[in-house]
This record gives C-alpha cells, sequence and structure tokens, in this order.
C-alpha cells in the first residue's frame, strides 16, 4: 500500500522534498520487487526468466539468487546472515556484519516474504539463512551459484552486477540517492551516485536527487 509522503514527520524516511523532481507518492517502506524491477542492465525478461530456470533446478539456489535481486547483499552480508536476524515474518532483518558496508535494516517486498518463511519453516535452519554442510555457507558456493544463473540467461551475473541493477532501478522509480545509499550500505552518498551516473544518460548528470538530501531529513 502506498502512502502520501508527509514532509512534516522529521524522522520519515520517504518525506516528499518539493524541490526535487520526486513522484508524488513513494512507498511507505523501500523494498525492491522482482516482478517490477528490470532496467538497461537486467530486463524483465532475464528477471523472469532467469528465477524461473534455476527454481527448477534447485529450490534453495533459486532462494538465494532470488534474496540478492531483492536485497543487493554483498557476499559477506548474505553468507553471515542468521535466522536470529529476521524478525518473526521473515519481511525484516538487520545486517551487522557487512564488512565495508553500513550497518542497516532491510525489508523485502511481502511476496518473497511468504516465500522465504516457507522455506524457514520447511527446512528449520537452526543458526544461518543458507547453512552450508559445514555451517557458514562457503564463497566458492556462492559463485558457483552465480555463474550457473550467468549461463542460464547468457548474461554475467555477479554481485555488484546486481547491486547496480537496484541502484539503477530505485533511481529510475524516483528514490533520491541518500534513500539508496541507506538501501545498500555505501558508507557515502557520493560511492551511490558514481554507481549510479555509470549507468544513466550524461544528460542526467545533473539530476538534483544525485546531490540533494532532503532538506527535512536529518544528516
Amino acid at each position: 500500500m502506498q502512502r502520501l509522503l508527509n514532509s512534516d514527520t522529521f524522522h520519515e524516511k520517504n518525506m516528499l522534498n518539493t524541490n526535487l523532481n520526486l513522484p508524488t507518492f513513494l512507498p511507505h517502506i523501500l523494498t525492491v520487487d522482482v516482478c517490477t524491477l528490470g532496467n538497461r542492465l537486467l530486463d524483465q525478461t532475464d528477471v523472469r526468466n532467469l528465477l524461473n530456470r534455476i527454481r527448477g533446478r534447485n529450490h534453495i539456489h533459486y532462494l538465494i539468487i532470488k534474496f540478492l535481486v531483492c536485497t543487493g547483499l554483498s557476499l559477506p552480508e548474505l553468507i553471515h546472515l542468521k535466522i536470529a536476524d529476521f524478525n518473526s515474518e521473515m519481511d525484516r532483518f538487520h545486517l551487522k556484519n557487512g564488512g565495508r558496508l553500513r550497518r542497516r535494516n532491510i525489508f523485502l517486498d511481502p511476496k518473497f516474504a511468504v516465500e522465504l518463511y516457507r522455506y524457514a519453516c520447511e527446512f528449520s535452519p537452526s543458526d544461518y539463512l543458507f547453512p552450508g554442510r559445514d555451517g557458514i555457507l562457503r564463497t566458492r558456493t556462492i559463485q558457483k551459484i552465480l555463474k550457473t544463473a550467468s549461463r542460464l540467461i547468457s548474461k554475467e551475473i555477479h554481485i555488484p552486477f546486481l547491486r547496480d541493477v537496484i541502484a539503477l532501478h530505485l533511481f529510475q522509480n524516483g528514490f533520491p540517492v541518500w534513500e539508496i545509499q541507506e538501501f545498500l550500505g555505501h558508507r557515502t552518498t557520493r560511492s551511490t551516485r558514481q554507481r549510479i551516473m555509470l549507468h544513466i544518460p550524461e544528460t542526467e548528470h545533473n539530476d538534483p536527487r544525485l546531490f540533494t538530501r532532503n532538506r527535512n531529513q536529518a544528516a
């Protein structure tokens, strides 16, 4: 459900700033929905084909890929993510081991949260969300899953690429750079801005959303 942006609430994350070229409505909670995700880097057909094909091969690999597409987690964040980091509905989790990235809370699209909840109920992972044979999932395992995903759609898929896809998707859907920074965990908006500017026309490089923080938002 969407709600009117409230410019009077100091700590509201999705406030209307009339100085920016933003849509009148933005989601109350920032999430990435794979059903709408798609841009010049990875179009909607690629996303749909990738998830459909990998789901038929290995359901857990499908969940891992979908999780990366929905959250943009780094590799260390993914392999260290634990069941205890989630709320009871599995629609929100707290990241506290991101290496060079910031700690943050991430909300999941409700439909994907249901899939994840069913997975947790069926497989009952006791510690890590996606455990390996000896506890933590190995980096090499994730790399193999991504290599398989790349082969399935004949396009190289890796975590930095997926993070760029998400950054571009959120920017094209009206979100300012500081909200995208918070979602992806970059230390500065400069890092987020540079990633977005790699993939947008030069004519859009002066878009105020790339530089201006909402005047009602704490620095």
